[in-house]
């Protein structure tokens, strides 16, 4: 066998075997990515139970009772407050940041945003955050405002509000009949 027949098979092969190689990474690239979802979405999952296990400790469990009562914490149950509320918005950041590389679906996504509607609904929590933004990416922090714009359109009114709606509608037909 000469040289340049030597030459010529390998010049034949050579494409088949590119070919080859091409679909072996392409193949490879995809089980990295369901590989790199997954790791994200046991991340999540982990992060989810170290707060949920350290929402079980009892200074925070004594805070959730005081707020549920509507009563005052005391400075350490504010700043305890505090750092587990930021921990929590840290995670939000993480998941945002994931979402934003791909590694998290729409529907869990969407789980989370849905979760920001529980959060950003109390008025401790918006001062927090007020306090907190600056120490996050500009990119989450339009996210988080977003959400509360859209959270305060959403509330329903409060008592105050539906007595000052009763008091309108009680004066709009004395203004009615005097018109007339």
């Amino acid at each position: 066998m000469s040289f340049e027949n030597i030459i010529l098979i390998l010049q034949t092969v050579g494409p088949f075997t590119v070919l080859v190689t091409v679909y072996f990474l392409v193949t490879e690239l995809k089980e990295q990515n369901r590989v790199a979802r997954a790791n994200a979405r046991q991340n999540i999952a982990d992060s989810h139970q170290r707060l949920t296990l350290a929402g079980l400790e009892e200074i925070i469990i004594r805070i959730k009772v005081k707020l549920r009562a509507g009563e005052d914490l005391s400075p350490e149950e504010e700043t305890a407050y505090l750092t587990h509320f930021t921990a929590i918005l840290r995670g939000r950041q993480s998941q945002h940041y994931q979402y934003s590389l791909g590694m998290l679906d729409q529907s869990e996504w969407d789980a989370m945003l849905s979760s920001f509607k529980t959060l950003l609904g109390d008025e401790r929590n918006l001062r927090i955050w007020s306090w907190v933004a600056p120490t996050f990416p500009a990119d989450f922090v339009k996210l988080v405002q977003n959400e509360i714009e859209e959270t305060t359109t959403e509330d329903p009114p409060s008592e105050e509000v539906a007595i000052e709606k009763e008091v309108i509608l009680e004066e709009d037909p004395e203004e009615e009949t005097t018109k007339n």
